[in-house]
């Protein structure tokens, strides 16, 4: 059995229909999440969840059929327990327009 290990997740949410302003628009999102995993791969399942997890995703979320929304892993890392115990860089979600041309 390994240990648990601190890591930092940067992950980038596309395709997201979000109803925010009465019109539902496609978004994107970057978020880091930082969270406790024996491997990397686990650390990736966990902070996936979380983001599933965050309230904005679970109450405004739309879909359409096949276009289903994606969540992409840019980073995972691991930090040593000090960076991870102050988290200062976890982030909420930071949305961007898809739609705009």
């Amino acid at each position: 059995m390994e240990y648990m290990r601190n890591f930092k997740v940067t992950l980038n949410g596309k395709n997201f229909l979000l109803d925010l302003n009465g019109e539902p628009t496609k978004f994107g999102f970057h978020a880091t999440r930082f969270v406790k995993a024996e491997t990397p791969e686990e650390a990736r399942k966990i902070a996936i969840i979380r983001i599933h997890q965050h309230r904005i995703l679970q109450e405004t979320v739309m879909y359409e059929g096949a276009d289903r929304p994606v969540i992409d892993i840019l980073e995972i890392k691991e930090v040593n327990s000090l960076k991870f115990l102050m988290k200062k860089s976890e982030s909420n979600l930071k949305f961007y327009s898809e739609d705009e041309s």
